[in-house]
This record gives structure tokens, sequence and C-alpha cells, in this order.
């Protein structure tokens, strides 16, 4: 994984910081003669160790907060509060397990408040240099991501009257996309119509596209999104006057200016390890622990039918990658070779009479679970499509392509809402389910999903 220049900045200065936050603590503790006796007070030698695993330990906290992403548009208050918030955490756990109730407002107690407050001015004060020197930087035009501004109305002029005047938001608009003549506005043109998005973007190498359409355009949006979602673009939305006002949108603040984040990262850093563990941990023990089971149904499997007991199909995952899928066939052999890519259905005759059952209880997806481990899917997320599908879909249907930016899962919010895909109104319906799941993912609707499918399971009410 890449990591930039700024992370690497901000991790540098994090970590100095907190070196020097446990020196003013240790001075301000054995040195002033406020609390202990000078004499007492251990040599800062035999603690320069303590001092750099507590430090390599608020970095893990950090990591896990979040607090690596991007400065750009962050002010001073915010970077303080972000420090704050995560510092006061830490300081407050340590607290209660080392609190004396019959003593809690101890020396040692005041020390580690005021150590809390070293935090807070070091940490905080460190980032908010780096932000000032990043203005700084940005200013002169260092450091800018190419943007492009897809409309030509009052709206997209004034977001790029905002950006010239305050160049520290970090963009460098490359132009308009509009399918108008050319034009051009404070020395930036029209350079293409909508048809030529993409090949602007690859151009131009583009990291951002700010979305400010007419209201007589905004049909275009989910259209213009959908091709957008595997570019590896940042997608923004300049919302109505309106939207704003009335709390239609939720929208973050870029240097004063109302932004929607389109495909925003809803999990935070720990929530995505915590996510990891689980699909890890349960995929070994359903494996280690059901494979008996799971030999004697390959057995049955093969008496049924010809054919292998595993079934492999390549299958689109996460940013339109291909993966190899596994199941325990429930079809006969060479199932789909004269119809090609079809849907199965209640009464297909193509299923053996092990795989209807197989298909009730969802046992023929067991194998998944080494894809799991694999990394190539999760426990929960949108099912994996075949290549063919996902072509069809994402030329008719828009937004298909979000369904995309996670990994795909064993079972998802549509699975549990939804019955099996027959026909193209099933994957329409099913996609309602799959945006929901991507705009609320949490650890707490992964585990409902998973317990909600255990009971389908149960009931057998699989296809």
């Amino acid at each position: 994984m890449k990591v930039s220049r700024e992370k690497i900045t901000l991790l540098a200065v994090d970590f100095l910081a907190l070196n020097l936050a446990y020196i003013g603590s240790y001075m301000l503790r054995y040195e002033t003669g406020w609390f202990y006796e000078v004499a007492l007070a251990p040599e800062f030698k035999h603690l320069w160790i303590p001092s750099l695993f507590v430090s390599s330990g608020w970095i893990v906290i950090m990591i896990l907060r979040g607090m690596y992403g991007t400065l750009y548009g962050k002010g001073t208050v915010d970077i303080f509060f972000d420090v704050a918030k995560t510092s006061l955490v830490g300081i407050f756990i340590i607290f209660l397990v080392t609190v004396d109730l019959r003593q809690p407002l101890s020396p040692s107690r005041i020390v580690l408040m005021s150590y809390w407050m070293f935090l807070f001015l070091f940490v905080g004060g460190g980032r908010v240099i780096i932000r000032r020197v990043q203005r700084r930087l940005l200013a002169r035009g260092i450091g800018l991501r190419n943007a492009l501004i897809v409309g030509f109305n009052e709206r997209a002029r004034a977001f790029l009257r905002q950006i010239q005047r305050v160049p520290d938001m970090g963009y460098h608009v490359c132009g308009f996309i509009n399918d108008s003549i050319e034009e051009e506005y404070l020395g930036v043109k029209v350079i293409s119509g909508i048809e030529g998005l993409e090949k602007e973007i690859q151009n131009l190498g583009i990291k951002q596209v700010i979305l400010a359409p007419a209201p007589n355009e905004r049909e275009q949006i989910p259209g213009i999104i959908s091709r957008l979602a595997n570019l590896h673009v940042r997608i923004k939305i300049l919302p109505d006057l309106t939207e704003t006002l009335y709390g239609h949108v939720r929208t973050a603040q870029v240097r004063g200016v109302p932004l929607i984040d389109v495909f925003p990262d809803i999990l935070s850093p720990w929530e995505r390890i915590v996510k990891r563990f689980i699909d890890v941990v349960v995929s070994l023990l359903v494996i280690v622990l059901g494979m008996p089971f799971f030999l004697f149904i390959a057995a049955c499997i093969k008496l049924d039918s010809m054919g292998p007991m595993l079934y492999t199909q390549k299958r689109v995952g996460r940013g339109g990658k291909l993966f190899t899928l596994y199941k325990l066939r429930s079809m006969v052999q060479n199932a789909e070779a004269r119809t090609g890519p079809v849907w199965a259905d209640k009464h297909d005759s193509r299923i053996t009479r092990v795989g209807k059952v197989l298909r009730k209880l969802r046992l023929d997806e067991f194998p998944q679970f080494m894809n799991v481990l694999k990394g190539d899917m999760s426990l929960v997320g949108p099912r994996p499509e075949r290549p063919a599908f996902v072509n069809e879909f994402s030329g008719s249907i828009p937004l298909y392509e979000r369904r995309m930016n996670i990994k795909p899962g064993i079972t998802g919010w549509a699975q549990v809402k939804h019955k099996y895909d027959e026909s193209l109104t099933d994957v329409k319906d099913k996609l309602q389910y799959d945006l929901f799941y991507l705009e609320n993912m949490s650890i707490a609707l992964d585990l409902k999903i998973i317990l909600s499918t255990v009971g389908i399971v149960l009931k057998g009410q699989g296809q």
C-alpha cells in the first residue's frame, strides 16, 4: 500500500511530540519538586525505553482512531479537537484503571492529567505546524491535486472563484466538463463534454471530481457517479442551497464550502481491522469444525451425479478485480455449456437431488470460507457476480458499480432481506439493499446480518 509523504510526516512529528509530552510529564513530576523529592527522582536515561514504548502505543491508538487521514481543508480548531478526542479517551481509561478511590486526586492523578495536557499541546501543535507549512506550499502551487468540475453554471464558477481565492483547499482545477460550446472562466476552459469524462481523468491525472450540475442536469448524477466508481478518484457534490438549509443531505465543510463526499470511508481503521479479524477467526472455525461433515456432503455429491464435488467460477470482486470463487457443486456437470450464464430458478432442472438440499440450507457456499481466508471476500458484503452479468448491469442499472467498492460477502443485507436473483427486477431491488449496507456499514450491522443468515439456514429458506 502506498503511504503518502503527508502520512509519513504526521507519523514522525507525532512520535516526536508524544516523546516530548512524556519528557514534559517527567520534568513536571520529578524536576519541579511539587510532587516528589527531587533527590528521589529516577534518572531519565532509565525511562527513555518506556517513553518509546508508550509513544508507540499512542501511535497505534491514533491509527485505529483514523488520525492519519489528510489534513487538507482542516482548520486549527478541527485539528486540536481531533487530538483532544483521541487522547482523552486513552487518558480516561488509564485514569479508571489506576485510580485509588481512597485518594482520587492524589499527586499521581494530577500528573496524569498534566500528561494529557502535554499530549494535547505537543501533538496538536505539531499537527498545526504541519498544516501551516502545507498551506504555504499549496499557496505556491506545491502539492495541489488535479481536479475537474462537472458543470458550467454559476455554482460551478463560484466554486472556482473560492478555490482561486483560497488555494490551500488543495485543488488545481484543470478544466470544466460540460456539454456546451467552448467557454472559459478565470483562465479555466470547458475541455470536454460528459462523454469524454473518463478520458480526461486518465489524460490529466485527475484525483478529484467536483459535481456541480444545474437543476436540469441533476438526473445525470447517478450515471456519472456510476461511471467513476472504479476510477480511483474522489468524488464530491456541490449541494443545492435548499438541500443544505433543509437538511436533505449531510455535508462537510472544506474551508467554508459545503461538499457532499461520495463513496466515503464509512468504517474507521479499527473497525476494518476488527471486521477482518472476525472474517479470519470465523472462517477458520467453520472450516476446521465443519470439515468432517462437509467431506460427507462431498461424498454424497459424487454418488448423486457425475462430475467434481467442487465448482469454480470467475467472479468480480472489489474494484472490479476478478477472483476464483469456490462452491460445492449443486447442478449437473457443465450446466451452462449450452445456455451460457443464466439465472437459476426454484424449479431449475439442472439442480441435482443433493443440490436442492444444499441450496435450501445454503451449504453449497461452504468453500467460500476459503475465499474469505484468502482475502477475496468477507463474511458480509454484496454477493459477487459473474463478469458477464456485471457488464450487463453496469450499463443498465445506475450505481451498480458501487457494489464493488467493498469486498463481496458470503452473505449480506440483500441476501437476508430479498430472495435469489431470478430477473433484472430482482437485481435492481437487491441493489437498494446493497447501497443501504454501504451507507450504514458497521460491526453491529455485520453481526445482525450473520445472525439473520444463521436463522435462514436453520429454517431452510434458501433456494
